[in-house]
């Protein structure tokens, strides 16, 4: 489909929240079984008298900081703080962020900034591995430090979104219509399929 400036449409995400529970489910539900589970076969290494010394306290030693790994780990992730974003929508703006109906945050076009003098691009994609997944990359100016920070389009939302590379896409294409002065590596377009 060919935009313009004046008829770019807004994209908004889509969620799964069966999807969303199942992970959280089942995260949930390893981070108790796996406890349990080391503490019972310690608990039967420790009872049987055919075990050795060394696989008793082998054992042990093995068990107590796993234990505790997954202890700290169940923890930690009930004190952190949701992200709060329900929604999110790519416009002419750029990306914005709601909770509900309520505008949380946004990243504008005009909010992405010209590449350090040693790179070779303004967006750009990094990966994680040897074989992807890939990631958008750009820069922004940071508001306290007064520097350049590499960033991503961070689509995170305390529900699973499934058409997260169709708002990357969208706001790929926003940066060609709003941001033409930024130099794009060929490898995005390629593989947002854009030219």
């Amino acid at each position: 489909m060919t935009f313009t400036k004046n008829n770019f449409p807004e994209i908004t995400s889509r969620h799964s929240h069966v999807f969303t529970s199942f992970i959280k489910g089942f995260g949930w539900l390893m981070s108790v079984y796996v406890p349990i589970a080391l503490i019972v076969s310690t608990i039967v290494v420790f009872n049987s008298r055919h075990s050795s010394i060394s696989l008793k306290i082998g054992i042990l030693v093995l068990s107590l900081p796993l234990v505790w790994f997954f202890g700290w780990l169940m923890v930690t992730e009930r004190k952190k703080t949701k992200s709060n974003v329900t929604k999110i929508t790519v416009d002419k703006k750029g990306i914005n962020y709601y909770n509900d109906i309520e505008l949380i945050k946004t990243l504008n076009y005009d909010d992405l900034k010209i590449r350090p003098q040693n790179e070779k691009y303004d967006v750009f994609l990094s990966e994680l591995g040897e074989e992807g997944p890939f990631i958008l990359n750009f820069y922004v100016l940071d508001s306290e430090s007064g520097r350049l920070l590499r960033k991503d389009p961070a689509f995170d939302s305390d529900v699973v979104i499934t058409n997260s590379n169709q708002l990357t896409r969208h706001f790929v294409t926003g940066i060609l219509y709003f941001r033409p002065d930024l130099k794009i590596e060929p490898g995005v377009l390629n593989l947002y399929q854009l030219e």
